[in-house]
């Protein structure tokens, strides 16, 4: 039966000891899809409290990995403890970097929304999420600078939302003139804003404000 002993945080998340951060985040959300109480793949295999043991693991991993200081003193102990080669922290060895894997959609969605709702509280996020929602006239730059305060990348919303990672690079980019229909862009944005936890209504509202009036200052109607 599975269990992290004697695993280092590496080991524990399944990425190389190079990993960017991107990279580590997206491992965290994969690893609490696997092991949450609802993962179809894991339910029937271990009690509560081994469950708790596993995510309990997985959470300090990745609260180590993902702060700079802390993983840099991890890994200098991982290097004089013997444990982990030097090469492998200075890019010697050949990895592949990591993929989207074939995690259920439902898994996917849930494990991104324990994210959000753990990096909601920091600053950076809160000051980025009190200007949108105070936002008359939104632009999409904001949007894309909150997603990626979140560290949320495109093609990770699209696989959750079915919507187009070229409609959703259109919307960040204030593309006005080539987006879809309102009556789909509206669909669009309010699951963008769900994903990212922030009011939805308010979102369409001043998007498609700050679209009209992006197409009146450029005479495009």
């Amino acid at each position: 039966m599975k269990t992290f002993e004697n695993e280092n945080y590496y080991q524990v998340l399944q990425v190389p000891p190079d990993a960017r951060t991107d990279e580590i985040k997206h491992a965290y959300r994969e690893a609490l899809a696997m092991y949450e109480e609802e993962s179809i793949a894991t339910y029937s295999l271990f009690s509560e409290d081994q469950r708790e043991a596993l995510l309990q693991a997985i959470e300090t991993a990745f609260d180590t990995l993902v702060d700079a200081d802390k993983r840099a003193a991890y890994n200098h102990m991982l290097i004089d403890s013997g444990q982990v080669d030097v090469a492998l922290f200075s890019g010697q060895v050949h990895r592949k970097t990591a993929v989207l894997t074939d995690t259920p959609i439902l898994s996917q969605e849930k494990s991104l929304n324990q994210w959000v709702q753990k990096r909601a509280g920091s600053p950076e996020i809160r000051q980025i999420s009190d200007a949108i929602a105070s936002a008359e006239l939104l632009s999409g730059q904001a949007l894309k600078q909150l997603r990626q305060a979140y560290g949320i990348e495109i093609r990770e919303i699209n696989a959750i939302t079915k919507i187009s990672s070229g409609i959703l690079k259109m919307i960040e980019a204030d593309q006005f003139e080539h987006l879809p229909a309102e009556i789909y862009l509206k669909q669009f944005l309010k699951s963008y804003a769900e994903i990212l936890h922030i009011d939805p209504a308010h979102v369409v509202d001043s998007y498609l404000k700050s679209m009209a009036r992006g197409k009146s200052d450029t005479g495009t109607f």
